[in-house]
Parts: C-alpha cells; structure tokens; sequence
C-alpha cells in the first residue's frame, strides 16, 4: 500500500511539473532580436585659423574650414578636418585645400562651463606637403550643444625642401549633433 501511494504520488508530481513546463513554455514569448543599435555622437566645427611664420621666416597665411569629430568618450574625440587655405606663395598670394585628421583629449568634466581641448593633427597640403599641428586652448560652453573654442597651436609646414614653423592662433564654434 505504501508503495502504491508513492507511487501514485510520483505520478502526480510528474504530471503537475510537465503541466508547469507545458504553461511555461506555452506563456514564453519568442525573443525578438537586439536591434539596438550603438551611435557614436558626432561634432561640426566651423573654424578660422591666422598662421604666422616664426624662426624660419616670416610669413602670414589663413586658413578657413570645417571638421567633422566622432566623439568616442566625453573627453576623446577624433575628426576630419577640410580647409582652404590662403598661403604667402613665391610671386604672392596662393590657395590650396588642406585635410587632415584630428586626436584630441578634453581635460574636465562634460557639464563644465570651461574645458581644455589638447590637439595633435597631421595632414598633407598638396603642392606643397605635409603638415603637423598640436594645438590648446580654452572651449567655452555657450549651451549644452554649442561650444566657442579658440586655441593656440604651432604648426610645422614642409614645402620645398623646407621646414617652416609658425604660431597660430584660431577661432572655432563646435556644434554637437
């Protein structure tokens, strides 16, 4: 007798967890699939940007374009700048167009009012050659989307066979897309 309660208890145990695995299986929605999708924030900057000569001659050239940064953590960033350029030539003035690509690392916190952009860029200027610039400068937050850089950076110019030097200074209004 004993055996056959057991028995009849197993049974019923068995059938009560095959119902709950029946209803449990019945109730679970099919996964729909991760469609998430990871966007990188990105930044547009208008700038300009006055090149003087120092040590190795003197010259003044400008420099005006824009630069497009993926913002890969508040503080890193790094961008494709495009830019006309307006250059002392041998019998005057000349124009060219100078890209180059971008590193840069703000110190302090994003909310904050002012931070400190620190730049490396290296670029190539054609019919003349390339280019390395590091830059700081102080980026003023006009509103949580708007920010009003300006930055003083030497910049070395290789053209013809020469290694020029210059100091910039540049003026630049940075929107956060």
């Amino acid at each position: 007798m004993r055996t056959t309660a057991a028995f009849v208890m197993l049974l019923s145990f068995a059938a009560s967890a095959a119902r709950a695995e029946e209803s449990t299986l019945v109730n679970v929605a099919p996964r729909a699939e991760d469609t998430t999708v990871v966007s990188i924030p990105l930044r547009l900057a208008i700038q300009t940007e006055a090149a003087g000569g120092v040590v190795t001659g003197h010259f003044y050239n400008q420099l005006v374009g824009l630069r497009l940064d993926a913002q890969f953590s508040p503080q890193v960033s790094f961008g494709g700048y495009l830019g006309y350029v307006n250059l002392k030539g041998k019998d005057g003035r000349a124009s060219d167009l100078l890209p180059y690509a971008q590193l840069e690392y703000r110190t302090g916190v994003p909310g904050d009012t002012v931070r400190i952009p620190l730049r490396f860029a290296s670029g190539y200027l054609p019919r003349n050659g390339p280019v390395v610039r590091l830059a700081a400068g102080l980026a003023f937050a006009l509103t949580p989307r708007v920010d009003l850089v300006t930055e003083l950076a030497p910049m070395i110019w290789v053209t013809n066979n020469q290694t020029l030097l210059s100091m910039n200074l540049s003026l630049e209004l940075a929107f956060r897309l």
